[in-house]
């Protein structure tokens, strides 16, 4: 995966670009762009036009193909500028095809800039129905704001969640038709409320990891780049970045339990941690080199690498340096990636380019190392002369947030890349290290900076940098905080990972379970090493998922696949893998097991530690019991009513009894078939266990991992599993 752009968190292009299974659309050009590029299926974007020249082309084609309809994307100011007259020439050809009109009220890839010409939505639609358009709806992430009876005779006004039901009207209704939707561009709101010309939302969201099964399932709803991938204990999960959070709150759409609502005050300020001191650091040893300095930098767009080259410049300029800078943004700004230049001299004029020559970058600054490792890149940097400076903070690209199949290589693999174009890497965890000492990872890249100064990557004087830090009159505190650790990282290694390990916040407890519970248990268990740890801890979580007999049960079985496994080889993945998996297919997440997991103290201390200071922690949740019977939204549980959820705990024991009012429902069917069927197959595989056929068995073991989600998203993913058991040639699970 290399960095593309991307749609902003919580823009209303990331749900207004889906279409209904089955249909196709027409791209739109400005922010509508990002589609094309991206590797979303449910945008179906089959080409795009000139400015104005939307749905124009469906005239053309209309008459040479089987396709009786399509969608088009157009955005409100590119409507008030000439769209509109595509949808004039579509309304005369007689054509079938839907206008998606966004109206998020302002030019936003260009600044946010207002729409020349712009007309409110009630405007628009009366201007519509009075051309000629057969059917209008409106879809409103607030559609409160708008008065049914200011809008055109016949316009259907429905919230957001409709957006699906309104395409598949639309589609259906022959003519031009049109979908209004309104959502306020994501990046201009938050400007605005940092203003307070906007109100602030006062709920966040927060994922309970131990709910969440990493299914991926709300980002592709959302596809949201704050929706990101998380590693644990227990797998791979989803967090939501508070920072890069626009509350836009479609990710609450996921099928999933595990979501919960918190408030926090917009007025309150919040105490601020003291912080540690960054100690003193000696001064570089490196000296002022003669000639042209070129420094080639690599970020993602939004994250402020504009700034620092800009910062950086000034520094040179301060210290009496001829300089030169060329920022490489594009669509940057959509999370895509960002390239500087930076050229300064001390003894003289540079010679007429802003831009880094290929092979003659004397410093790499990676801020983003899979930027960097990009190989039109690479090309800047020579491992004869080229020092580079990386983080190894891993930020998700769109494609990842929207497809969890999706990963980047390892940063091990990128860090290699980067090797054979630089003479010494300096690595450096910016985001972690800056979250840890200084609260928040906003000033992480004057962190990089300072490590790059201190050794000798970027030789400007660090109170020249100091002083440019000042002059952008931004969080100067915390910047310079920043750079005096980054300096510290190369100076004193030792000290700074000290500094930051004493920083960071204690691990919140993953267990609640009295461990000593299953010491009976693991008493006559041979395994060891990495195996033995996994068992222990995922033993004592099935005492609070059924009983000691459960768990007991489980170590027997680990215990025997260790023990057949030292008989033919030294490995450990089958052992481990079964250790993993065995456990997540025994303890599955049953209306009792979510109640047990969102009730128990750790899911509040999670919501503290993501959103502090939050009140009033809600529950959102979705029961299968109430969807069966018409309910089409998630309710939420909060103080006194979450008491349900902790009546329900107890009755754990009558999982899988005649008495259990949840075991008749298919998707529980379907876990307890995936139970029996993985010890039963891992059983005769483990019996004829061989050195021959150990990765297959091992392969098998871990193919749980793809069974994920929460009722029709993990019976999809079951699917996947049964076929992928088939692919193994071994029988697949007898599915009801």
């Amino acid at each position: 995966i290399s960095r593309t752009p991307y749609f902003c968190s919580g823009c209303p292009h990331n749900r207004s670009t889906a279409v209904p299974e089955g249909s196709i659309a027409g791209g739109g050009i400005g922010c509508h762009t990002l589609v094309t590029l991206s590797r979303r299926t449910d945008s179906a974007v089959t080409g795009f036009t000139q400015m104005g020249g939307e749905g124009a082309q469906w005239i053309g084609q209309a008459p040479f193909t089987g396709t009786d309809h399509i969608f088009q994307n157009l955005g409100d100011g590119t409507f008030f500028h000439s769209g509109q007259l595509a949808v004039q020439a579509c309304v005369s050809a007689g054509v079938n095809i839907t206008f998606k009109l966004l109206h998020n009220d302002v030019v936003a890839m260009t600044g946010a800039q207002d729409a020349e010409g712009a007309r409110g939505i009630p405007e628009i639609t009366h201007k519509l129905s009075a051309e000629g358009v057969a059917k209008i709806i409106v879809v409103a992430d607030e559609p409160q704001r708008h008065r049914k009876g200011d809008l055109a005779s016949g316009t259907l006004l429905w919230p957001r969640e409709r957006l699906d039901e309104a395409q598949r009207l639309l589609r259906d209704t022959p003519g031009v038709t049109v979908l209004i939707y309104d959502q306020h561009c994501a990046n201009d709101a938050r400007r605005q409320r940092k203003r307070g010309t906007m109100p602030t939302r006062t709920t966040r969201i927060v994922i309970n990891e131990d709910v969440c099964e990493g299914c991926g399932d709300c980002g592709v709803k959302s596809n949201c780049l704050s929706v990101q991938p998380l590693l644990t204990e227990f797998g791979e999960k989803t967090r939501i970045d508070q920072t890069s959070c626009n509350t836009d709150y479609s990710c609450l759409e996921g099928d999933c339990p595990a979501f919960m609502t918190v408030e926090v005050d917009p007025q309150a300020k919040r105490a601020k941690a003291a912080l540690p001191t960054p100690p003193s650091v000696p001064e570089p040893t490196w000296t002022v080199p003669a000639g042209t300095q070129s420094v080639f930098l690599t970020g993602v767009g939004g994250t402020g690498i504009v700034t620092v080259n800009q910062v950086l410049a000034t520094a040179a300029l301060r210290a009496g340096y001829a300089v030169e800078l060329l920022d490489q943004i594009g669509l940057a700004q959509k999370a895509g990636p960002v390239m500087g230049h930076l050229r300064f001299a001390a003894d003289g004029p540079l010679d007429p380019s802003n831009r880094v020559t290929p092979g003659h970058a004397d410093a790499i600054l990676a801020f983003d190392l899979l930027t960097a490792a990009d190989s039109g890149n690479l090309r800047y940097g020579s491992p004869a002369h080229t020092l580079a400076v990386a983080s190894t903070s891993v930020t998700p690209t769109g494609p990842e947030v929207y497809d969890r199949s999706l990963a980047q290589t390892s940063i091990a693999e990128q860090l290699d890349r980067l090797r054979t174009a630089t003479r010494e890497i300096h690595e450096l965890d910016m985001l972690a290290a800056s979250d840890a000492l200084l609260g928040s990872t906003t000033a992480a890249n004057l962190m990089l900076v300072g490590a790059a100064i201190q050794c000798g990557a970027l030789k400007l004087p660090p109170s020249a940098v100091e002083e440019a830090i000042d002059i952008n009159g931004v969080a100067v505190a915390a910047n310079k905080a920043a750079l005096a650790w980054g300096r510290l990282s190369v100076a004193d290694p030792a000290a700074f990972a000290a500094a930051v390990a004493a920083a960071a916040p204690a691990p919140t407890p993953v267990v609640d379970v009295d461990p000593t519970s299953v010491v009976g248990a693991l008493a006559g268990a041979s395994f060891g090493g990495e195996t033995r740890r996994l068992a222990e801890l995922r033993a004592v979580e099935l005492v609070g998922f059924a009983d000691l007999r459960c768990a007991e049960d489980y170590v027997t079985i680990v215990d025997a696949v260790w023990q057949a496994e030292r008989r033919v080889t030294d490995r450990t993945e089958l052992s481990e893998a079964v250790a993993r998996h065995l456990y997540k297919l025994t303890a599955y997440k049953d209306e009792y097991e979510v109640a047990r997991l969102l009730t128990r103290p750790r899911a509040a201390e999670l919501a503290q530690a993501a959103v502090p200071g939050g009140t009033d922690l809600t529950f959102k949740l979705h029961p299968p019991m109430l969807r069966a019977v018409g309910m089409g939204k998630k309710i939420g549980l909060t103080g006194s009513t979450q008491a349900v959820l902790k009546a329900l705990v107890p009755m754990k024991k009558l999982r899988g009894t005649a008495l259990d009012p949840f075991g008749r429902a298919h998707v529980r069917k379907v876990e307890r078939e995936l139970l029996r069927h993985y010890r039963v197959t891992l059983h005769d595989l483990v019996s004829g266990l061989t050195a021959q056929n150990y990765d297959r068995a091992a392969a098998f073991a871990a193919l749980p991992d793809v069974v994920r989600g929460y009722e029709d998203v993990k019976l999809r993913n079951v699917e996947r599993y049964a076929a992928q058991v088939a692919a193994l040639g071994l029988r697949a699970p007898d599915l009801p």
